[in-house]
């Protein structure tokens, strides 16, 4: 402020600077705002730098093994802990979707795969994975590591490659810790979680690094314990069909890309997260809707989450959606004589529309309650 400046109060200031912003973004020619609402091409994913490609833990080759419930109760009594509250792994499933797709951001980046990831995102998963794994079981902050379980202090560890999880002295400096080992594969859609009990002789020599951090020995894999192995993935749907993605990264509105994203895909669940990828818009369940209009001249249908979308996807044979998740597919006519299984939707029988079948319009599904 220059000396013949006049100080204003904090309002009048306020007044000032925001009416100064309306008039310039007044001014501002069309063609500048218009670029912040512009569809984003992320680059295509690559075959350098990928996760090395793994379904899950092997067989033992060492003699050594985990420990059972008499050698290391409280490892047994975490785990036991886990396999009561999730005994088929969903919920961890579930922590990991939230957490890669956060990363991803693709509503807002259009990206889907790790390959598109900056150096500093892929470091940041570890943390995500952390962060989703307490909300999601409401675990109680540690004493010394990220968070109890069942009363005792347990680290988290995230590795993209199976038994590359990277240990810091402090695990193992002060007295053996337990920590929580989570890996996750996007290509082959598979996890596992394993608690093992960081001891030196579980981890291979001190190598150069700064940070002074070790990898699992031959010997130290063999002594996980495992509470969930070759997990099945909340599967991403862009990785599972790369030439989908390439073509709905290249559409020219969110709205075509919605469309081709259901008219290609169908017959298996797609999770909102795809959805926002391939939209690139907040309000991506318009988007939805409007696909449903524009897709049942072709004969082809969304069912949605909410009742009775499911029980009738269920009903013709196809994959049940749940909470945030979709399924298409073109139906046809169902006639007398049909083997196949069929819906009552506007006072007509509906199937799963064959190869051969000519294209009719579908019918209107039912509106969706939330029951």
């Amino acid at each position: 402020m220059s000396e013949n400046d006049e100080a204003l109060p904090f309002g009048d200031l306020w007044w000032s600077t925001s009416h100064q912003t309306a008039e310039y973004e007044a001014s501002t020619p069309p063609r500048i705002l218009q670029t912040r609402s512009r569809r984003l091409v992320p680059a295509l994913p690559t075959a350098a730098n990928r996760p090395r490609r793994a379904t899950g833990p092997g067989s033992p080759t060492t003699d050594r093994r985990p420990p059972d419930a008499s050698e290391d109760p409280d490892l047994h009594t975490v785990a036991a802990w886990l396999r009561a509250r999730d005994g088929d792994g969903s919920r961890v499933a579930t922590a990991l979707r939230a957490a890669l797709d956060q990363v991803y951001d693709g509503r807002k980046t259009g990206r889907w795969d790790y390959t598109q990831l900056s150096k500093t995102e892929k470091t940041h998963i570890g943390t995500l994975v952390e962060i989703w794994l307490q909300r999601e079981f409401d675990f109680e902050d540690g004493v010394d590591l990220d968070f109890q379980i069942a009363g005792h202090d347990v680290d988290c560890k995230w590795s993209r490659d199976l038994y590359s999880w990277e240990i810091p002295l402090e695990m193992y400096s002060d007295g053996p810790k337990i920590a929580l080992l989570l890996w996750a594969n996007e290509d082959t859609a598979r996890w596992a979680l394993g608690l093992l009990r960081i001891t030196d002789d579980v981890l291979k020599p001190m190598g150069k690094q700064r940070d002074r951090k070790r990898t699992l020995s031959m010997e130290g894999r063999d002594r996980i314990l495992w509470v969930y192995r070759e997990m099945p993935m909340i599967e991403n749907t862009l990785v599972r069909h790369p030439e989908v993605a390439a073509e709905i990264a290249t559409c020219r509105t969110g709205q075509k890309a919605t469309d081709l994203l259901f008219r290609r895909l169908q017959r298996i669940l797609i999770n909102h997260a795809t959805v926002e990828t391939a939209a690139q818009q907040i309000d991506s369940s318009k988007r939805v809707r409007d696909a449903r209009k524009k897709l049942r001249p072709e004969g082809i249908v969304i069912f949605g989450h909410y009742a009775p979308h499911p029980e009738m996807a269920a009903a013709l044979g196809l994959p049940r959606p749940s909470l945030g998740r979709f399924v298409s597919a073109r139906l046809a006519p169902w006639t007398v004589g049909d083997a196949e299984p069929y819906v009552t939707v506007e006072d007509g029988r509906w199937r799963l529309a064959r190869p051969d079948d000519p294209p009719a319009a579908a019918p209107e599904l039912p509106q969706q309650g939330r029951s």
